[in-house]
């Protein structure tokens, strides 16, 4: 079974001798200027800290973490890996249930035979085995196939749990030698370290280990989130409803728009529920940070690979990644791994891996349109350097259909969307591709986050972070910063083709994406580069023992800083519920406090299933979780928002309700500002209140009062 590469063989090829005398008072400087950045951003999120932040329950979780980890590796430093993974599996069970690991473990083992399968169906004999490709991109390359295959079927009434469950265990059994091959690597992962981790590299893993704890525990609540209640939990039950997907754009927006991620997400809800979903996401978050490290590994060490990926992982742009469902962790585990395998072709020695990188791009493009700026340019590096060294004669047959399989999965989104709509990234550009389902006038955008770009646009996004997310300052993380001034001098001085190359990308593919759409999210996969090119600039100090006390006490603290300020991207982060992992009411009450439309919902669900409901709520996250007839009022239901934000009377909103058949209206009980007085009338001369939940209230539509 092939391991993740660590790539020592690697990290010394054409890497730069350490940092001249020279650059040192230069560095010292732009450190402490940064660092006094760092300060001024951060004062004030500390002192005007959100009123329902919860503390305790951080400090409690994170000292115990860092204390039991702490205690245990430094004890038993050469079972690090065994009592890492132990302890991860431990927590996972104990916070999520063993139903939920196990589903979520078989999906990732799946994937894994099935993407080894299809590497190896590509690849010259004996190349495969000479050549390992890491568990992280075996396992992409399997996810990349699934979906693909349950994009093209999405439309037929198949999607049962039983059937996923078939589709899940089959391939287990049929390639059981497979299987048992990974369960005894697994087992032989719990033996003794072969070499004894280094201290720092014990501390970093500590540190790894409470982080990945924290993460746990956001897992274990419920989705409180806005996207996933209106679109990224709302397909998967959707789905599980009605066992198979509509594509109806007149109801949803998005309904065409790729979806690579969120079909994981309802496979792993239709065998596991909600958390299981909760669960894959936070595994395509793992997978990414697995690529992180072994992208940094290729010219760093590996203690500073720990601490690229304990910082990353520590941001409340992370933790805003895992707390909800979103698509940008699959994604960009996606493009760190078509740009891991791109990164062969730098030398000599490169395996026959085009059509696995076919894949992996044609998985990016399956979760998000925007892929295209990261994957147009790395492709065409590829292409040309297989053209220059003649690689193309190396593809057998089963190469060149994985491509053409590659391709039609990648377009496939597109393609249906055009032929469904019109407009190939539905309702984007539709003022060029003028569908009749969207709004022709202007292309659709958030200009809440349409930023111009400046020089210091990247200092912006870090400092002033509340501007480019529905966050506070701080959001992004800080450590940018003090990587900043490191990536500059390193770089002013001769580095490997490939550094260079990731450079280029991190900065275009930041320029473009911020000029769309400064939104901190879809960043992401910039960030994660810089992270790699902060390590590979990491590695240009000098290996001392102060130099890694330095970089374990400075990056530690900047990890608890990161933790203490993880709400700032998301304010359902401002508690971590302990109790919501053990207590159905914990979680009631915590859904109740953060979004009260899910409580809704599920009465609804219970009460009212064949009933035609209107959420009436400006911009609410609306149906959030409803699975019968519903119309609302925010962007996703593009023919009811409008009208309904712009009436002037009742007639008009009783236009809408007629139109669309409803028989029952959600209203807040004390109306937001935006919504007009023709709505509050409506409700006053039309509806009949039928039950509350706080602020809210289900009403029976009738004749005028």
């Amino acid at each position: 079974m092939p391991v993740a590469i660590d790539s020592s063989h690697v990290m010394n090829q054409g890497n730069p001798i350490p940092f001249p005398r020279a650059y040192w008072p230069w560095l010292g400087l732009l450190l402490a200027i940064h660092a006094g950045i760092i300060v001024w951003t951060l004062t004030d999120p500390f002192t005007t800290p959100r009123l329902d932040y919860r503390p305790r329950e951080f400090l409690v979780v994170t000292l115990a973490g860092l204390t039991g980890f702490g205690v245990v590796l430094a004890w038993w430093g050469s079972y690090t890996r065994a009592l890492a993974l132990s302890g991860t599996l431990l927590a996972a069970v104990i916070l999520l249930t063993p139903s939920v690991v196990v589903v979520v473990g078989l999906c990732g083992l799946n994937a894994y035979l099935t993407g080894r399968r299809v590497i190896r169906w590509t690849l010259s004999p004996g190349a495969f085995d000479t050549n390992p490709i890491s568990f992280s991109l075996a396992t992409l390359v399997g996810l990349s196939a699934w979906i693909g295959v349950l994009s093209l079927v999405l439309s037929l009434k198949i999607h049962y749990a039983p059937v996923y469950a078939v589709a899940l265990l089959v391939p287990l059994l049929v390639w059981w030698r497979d299987s048992l091959r990974a369960f005894r690597h697994l087992a032989r992962l719990l033996r003794p370290n072969a070499n004894k981790p280094s201290w720092s590299e014990r501390g970093w893993i500590a540190l790894l280990l409470t982080l990945i704890l924290l993460h746990l525990f956001i897992v274990a609540k419920p989705d409180a989130g806005y996207d996933a209640n209106t679109m990224h939990l709302q397909i998967p039950l959707l789905v599980a409803h009605a066992h198979r997907w509509p594509y109806d754009v007149g109801r949803y927006a998005w309904a065409v728009m790729p979806m690579g991620a969120d079909l994981a997400y309802v496979a792993t809800y239709l065998l596991g529920g909600e958390t299981a979903a909760r669960l894959a996401n936070f595994g395509f978050g793992a997978l990414a940070c697995r690529l992180l490290y072994e992208l940094v590994r290729r010219y760093a060490r590996r203690d500073i690979a720990w601490a690229s990926i304990c910082l990353v992982a520590s941001t409340p742009l992370a933790f805003l990644e895992t707390g909800t469902l979103f698509v940008e962790n699959l994604w960009t585990a996606f493009l760190l791994g078509t740009l891991a395998l791109a990164l062969d072709h730098t030398n000599d020695g490169t395996p026959d891996n085009l059509p696995t990188i076919g894949l992996l791009a044609a998985g990016a493009l399956q979760c998000k349109v925007i892929g295209i700026i990261w994957i147009a340019p790395v492709l065409a590096f590829v292409v040309y350097s297989a053209w220059r060294r003649q690689r193309f004669r190396n593809l057998n047959l089963a190469g060149v259909v994985v491509l053409a399989v590659a391709a039609v999965f990648a377009l496939w989104p597109y393609a249906n969307a055009w032929v469904r709509t019109g407009n190939p990234v539905f309702p984007f550009l539709n003022s060029l591709f003028r569908s009749p389902y969207f709004d022709a006038l202007t292309s659709f955008t958030n200009l809440a986050y349409k930023m111009p770009l400046r020089p210091w646009s990247f200092y912006e996004a870090v400092v002033s972070s509340g501007r480019f997310i529905e966050g506070a300052d701080g959001a992004a993380g800080v450590h940018w910063l003090l990587l900043v001034p490191v990536i500059a001098l390193a770089f002013l001085r001769r580095r490997p083709l490939a550094q260079w190359l990731c450079l280029a990308l991190a900065a275009a593919f930041f320029v473009i994406v911020f000029t769309q759409q400064s939104y901190l999210r879809y960043l992401l996969p910039a960030f994660l580069l810089i992270a790699v090119l902060g390590g590979w600039a990491l590695n240009d100090i000098p290996d001392r023992r102060a130099t890694r006390v330095a970089l374990l006490v400075v990056g530690g603290a900047l990890c608890l800083v990161h933790i203490r300020f993880m709400y700032t991207a998301s304010w359902i982060n401002a508690t971590l519920c302990p109790g919501c992992a053990f207590d159905a009411g914990a979680r009631a009450n915590y859904v109740g406090n953060y979004l009260p439309d899910r409580i809704v919902s599920d009465y609804l669900n219970r009460n009212l299933p064949e009933a035609r409901v209107g959420f009436f709520m400006l911009n609410a996250p609306s149906p959030a979780g409803y699975v019968g007839y519903s119309r609302s009022a925010n962007w996703h239901d593009y023919p009811v928002f409008g009208p309904l934000a712009r009436a002037k009377s009742v007639d008009d909103v009783l236009a809408i309700a007629t139109r669309y058949g409803l028989t029952h209206a959600v209203f807040r009980e004390s109306p937001v500002d935006a919504e007009n007085a023709a709505i509050r009338e409506f409700r006053k001369h039309h509806t009949t209140p039928t039950w509350r939940f706080g602020d809210m209230v289900v009403t029976k539509i009738g004749l005028a009062q």
